[in-house]
């Protein structure tokens, strides 16, 4: 997030029917053998938008999830664990280090900057549930926008809260 409140998220096209609209993310990714979370963040960070960020800026969790989908189309089940952390940063715009082809192969297709009242736009039409809707964005977590608020009222959790998995 931004000073003007401004969130960056990533959009995740998996060209699967479940998620017709792909997915509306926190930037982030996995975790390579030796890394910390937060050293993951890091360098994901830089990958994905080019934010370079010191270790001191990263801080403590916020949130943690767990869940097991269909990997669409191969069969079977996967699973993933999400750690959130909250940065706040100077407004930029991004440059992934990454290449497009590089970033397609991780299924990213696009990022941008919403202002929080596009956020709340796309948080109440997606908890109303209509996917018909030209507008209709899939958000992850599903509840961001509530999170947001939430953190913003409250501050940091002293533990990570546990999400839902949806």
């Amino acid at each position: 997030m931004d000073r003007d409140r401004r969130v960056l998220l990533v959009h995740f096209n998996f060209e699967d029917p479940a998620l017709p609209t792909g997915l509306w993310a926190c930037p982030g990714g996995g975790v390579d053998p030796g890394e910390t979370y937060a050293d993951a963040l890091r360098r994901e960070l830089r990958e994905e938008l080019g934010l370079v960020l010191e270790a001191a800026d990263v801080g403590e969790p916020i949130w943690f999830k767990e869940h097991e989908f269909e990997m669409g189309g191969m069969g079977g089940w996967d699973g993933q664990a999400d750690t959130f952390y909250f940065v706040e940063v100077d407004a930029f715009e991004p440059a992934p280090h990454f290449t497009k082809a590089e970033l397609r192969a991780k299924h990213l297709d696009d990022l941008r900057w919403w202002t929080w009242a596009e956020l709340r736009e796309a948080q109440r039409r997606q908890d109303s549930g209509d996917l018909t809707h030209p507008a209709y964005v899939t958000l992850s977590p599903r509840s961001l926008v509530h999170l947001l608020e939430d953190l913003m009222t409250h501050g940091h959790p002293l533990e990570p809260r546990r999400l839902d998995p949806l």
